[in-house]
């Protein structure tokens, strides 16, 4: 025979066992993305049901079959758990046990126990369920980006179709050599997911870890809104695209009247409530695809695409108006608070964000002289020439 099938199952264990150690060992130096830890534990126990299977012979049938059966399908359901961490979704030990339980529960039967066809067919439907449930949950957070999961989707897959593809062969096979040819194959099917199962889970893991980063990066930490360098480098390419097609854009700039007297007279927390209040009731009155940020201390930003003079006025008028009836709770001190708006429109003149946020500030600055709480919008002479877009 080309290939040892004792030495191809003992590859296959090691490799599981090896990928489940890395994983673990990559959880240890990154210990904010739990999943990793439930990866690795998955591949073990996996690793050791199926050691327990092959042992077969040297141990008893009760611990082969029956327990390493359902040492294998539990590893396979932990694994899902880990997928299911991964994704910020519920947790369900009782599904990951299910599997395990189901397999115990079948063997009650003797019609199952006492057939290798049928207990195939019994754990490749548990398999496969885990298998085709894990490639699911990736598939449903695509929008979430990270490039690894559509080849890890694609391993699932091909992983799943191997056990539908078991049964039939199990129940159909009957020469010896065309049984040790699928026997080559399914160890060798196993030994590459799992070797690139558990490398494509951590390079998942570590594009989750930069892409947090990267967003912690560009977000408020106080107000979960985006910070001052995540409206500069979003904003201009949405500006961009929007002047593009010759639409307007506005820009509103936000500065909460009397912010100073709100800290000195009631505390830096309720300041801090103030802001967070603030910005929960500007994100509700905005429309969808408006870019709201904080640019400094009680200062905001907000770019508003496709709309012109009245559009930002309208905007600028509901975001106001709603904070000025909104009694702001800060421990048993019931604050109002009040906004004055500065607003610039492209209106088709060629302007880049930097110069509409400055022609904002400065229609915010005479909202302010004229007694706050009220929307300014700049005038017409602080537009430039026209850009021509190639």
């Amino acid at each position: 025979m080309l290939f040892d099938l004792d030495t191809l199952f003992f590859t296959t264990i090691f490799t599981s066992a090896v990928a489940g150690g890395l994983l673990l060992l990559t959880w240890l130096q990154s210990r904010d993305v739990e999943a990793l830890a439930l990866w690795g534990a998955g591949f073990l126990l996996g690793a050791a049901g199926l050691g327990m299977i092959v042992a077969r012979g040297t141990i008893p049938d009760f611990w082969s079959i029956i327990l390493g059966n359902a040492v294998l399908a539990l590893g396979y359901g932990v694994g899902w758990l880990g997928v299911r961490r991964f994704e910020g979704r519920r947790l369900s030990f009782a599904a990951a046990a299910a599997g395990a339980v189901v397999w115990l529960a079948a063997c009650q039967v003797p019609a199952v126990v006492e057939r290798p066809v049928a207990r195939a067919a019994v754990m490749a439907a548990i398999l496969m369920t885990y298998t085709l449930l894990n490639a699911w949950e990736f598939y449903r957070a695509r929008s979430a980006g990270l490039m690894s999961r559509w080849p890890l989707i694609a391993i699932l897959l091909g992983h799943a179709a191997i056990f539908l593809l078991r049964v039939p062969l199990a129940a159909t096979l009957t020469d010896a050599d065309t049984r040790h040819a699928w026997f080559v194959v399914f160890s060798l099917e196993a030994m590459l997911a799992a070797f690139c199962g558990a490398y494509l889970l951590g390079s998942l893991a570590r594009e989750r870890v930069v892409m947090d980063h990267k967003n912690a990066s560009l977000i408020d930490p106080l107000t979960g809104v985006a910070n001052r360098r995540a409206f500069f480098e979003q904003g201009e390419r949405l500006l961009r695209r929007v002047l593009h097609g010759r639409r307007p854009a506005a820009v509103l700039v936000f500065d909460l009247d009397r912010f100073k007297v709100v800290n000195d007279s009631f505390g830096h927390p309720a300041g801090d409530q103030v802001l967070v209040t603030f910005c929960e009731i500007a994100t509700a009155a905005l429309r969808p695809g408006d870019l709201f940020a904080r640019i400094g201390g009680e200062e905001f930003a907000c770019l508003l695409p496709n709309a012109g003079r009245h559009g930002a006025v309208q905007v600028a008028e509901r975001v106001r108006e709603r904070l000025s009836v909104t009694p702001v709770t800060a421990g048993e001190t019931s604050i109002t608070a009040t906004v004055s708006i500065g607003a610039a429109v492209s209106e088709g003149w060629s302007q880049d964000l930097a110069q509409l946020v400055t022609a904002a500030d400065e229609a915010l600055y005479t909202a302010k002289r004229n007694g706050r709480d009220r929307v300014e919008i700049a005038a017409p002479r602080l537009a430039l020439a026209r850009t021509t877009f190639a």
